[in-house]
């Protein structure tokens, strides 16, 4: 199982904001019609074996990929 998008309606800093995390798939939410859109990547290039999956999320202090992490293991732990 994979983890590809994650939206977040209201969480600490976080305010109505979608997460891709897969490059495998191109994922747009429309919160207006309450409607997700999941497309294959067709420029995808994979260097390491299909069972691996790298993603990494990065930004500056306060932007929030400490609540991100918060959000996840408190609703699937």
């Amino acid at each position: 199982m994979e983890l590809v998008y994650l939206w977040v309606e209201e969480y600490k800093n976080i305010h109505k904001q979608g997460f891709n995390l897969s490059s495998r798939y191109l994922c747009e939410y429309d919160d207006a019609k309450n409607e997700l859109t999941i497309k294959k990547n067709e420029d995808y290039v994979h260097i390491f074996p299909d069972n691996i999956n790298v993603t990494a999320i990065v930004g500056k202090n306060g932007s929030g990929k400490s609540s991100i992490f918060e959000l996840l293991f408190a609703k699937y732990n």
